[in-house]
């Protein structure tokens, strides 16, 4: 497989609380392998080239319009003024569009800007939770329910989702920060359908997800 692929079980419209399924990890040497639940195991993803990726691409559309990349964010996720602004952002004709690698879609733009606000603006991790979460109102749009688990997920262990997104893509720290996150996405996945999430579109989900969740920490 070209993707790092794992099947949870998910509900289109997600209510979550706190819940029972069990994470497993595998190692891989040449990336991580968290494994999902049951059987379903995440595959190993082919390397990103040397000078770009999301993080480069993240980097270099901040750096250059920082207003217009945390307007994105600031525009619904599926909105047609979310899907013309990250295509716009993503187009291989310009100087960042160039470096954001194969994988040109939406989410993956918004999580790469995403991570470069975050790190930018939070040193630290946020504090561990010490008390049971609430429970997590999701969109109700089936289309959303990816985006909907990784934020969920960075609601039930923060402290993971920030090493997650700190982590660069293949990392060792990736390896260990990966099993701790796809534990807390088992946290929130109920009984239903299944679905499947490549790694970059958990990291991108996660990126956002705690993006929101410092700036909602700090507003009360």
């Amino acid at each position: 497989m070209t993707k790092a692929m794992m099947m949870l079980a998910a509900s289109a419209a997600l209510v979550c609380g706190a819940g029972t399924a069990a994470a497993q990890s595998r190692g891989s040497q040449e990336d991580i392998a968290p494994g999902g639940f049951g059987n379903d195991v995440v595959a190993a993803r082919r390397s990103t080239p040397a000078g770009e990726g999301p993080a480069v691409f993240g980097k270099c559309a901040v750096d250059a319009d920082r207003a217009g990349a945390t307007a994105l964010l600031d525009a619904k996720i599926g909105s047609g003024e979310s899907k013309n602004a990250a295509k716009k952002l993503a187009d291989k004709k310009t100087s960042c569009g160039a470096m954001i690698g194969r994988d040109r879609s939406e989410e993956i733009v918004r999580g790469a800007i995403a991570r470069q606000l975050y790190t930018e603006t939070y040193a630290a991790a946020p504090a561990p939770l010490t008390s049971e979460p609430a429970p997590f109102q999701g969109s109700g749009d089936p289309s959303l329910v990816q985006y909907d688990l990784a934020s969920c997920a960075v609601t039930r262990d923060p402290v993971a989702a920030d090493a997650l997104v700190r982590a660069a893509e293949g990392s060792a720290e990736e390896r260990t920060a990966f099993p701790a996150v796809v534990a807390a996405v088992g946290r929130c996945t109920p009984n239903g359908a299944k679905i499947g999430f490549s790694k970059a579109q958990l990291r991108a989900g996660v990126a956002e997800g705690l993006w929101a969740y410092r700036k909602g920490m700090a507003a009360r």
